[in-house]
């Protein structure tokens, strides 16, 4: 199972007021933000995703598993952790919406294990996260 990362997609933005009455109006609420490939290798990041957008990428089934909608798309719904590849990383680090801290390696792959930090465990990856 090399080649795979556990993506946490804890990107998040605090609104306020949380809501409209005075008790409220002063406290801030952190709300998920999704991640979506609009065209090859082009992202964004939206706030309140709409069934119907999650639909476009993975039919009716919006809760599926995969990333990858019909289209060939990637969709990373905020708040959500995720089986990525090494391809799949290294695009959205490059997108610059998120950075190696993001990714963990997955149970089992190069990198992830109780021994320390370095190749052999600890989190990391070839030294490189």
């Amino acid at each position: 199972m090399d080649g795979c990362f556990i993506f946490n997609n804890t990107l998040s933005v605090s609104e306020a007021p949380f809501a409209w009455n005075a008790l409220m109006e002063r406290f801030r609420i952190d709300r998920a933000l999704t991640i979506q490939e609009t065209a090859h290798n082009v992202w964004e990041t939206i706030r309140y995703g709409s069934y119907t957008d999650e639909a476009l990428y993975f039919g009716t089934n919006a809760g599926a598993p995969t990333v990858y909608g019909p289209n060939g798309l990637r969709y990373y719904r905020g708040g959500y952790t995720y089986m990525v590849s090494i391809q799949d990383r290294t695009d959205l680090i490059n997108s610059g919406l998120v950075d190696a801290s993001y990714f963990t390696p997955c149970p089992g792959s190069f990198g992830y294990g109780p021994f320390g930090s370095g190749p052999y465990g600890g989190g990391t990856f070839g030294g490189e996260m």
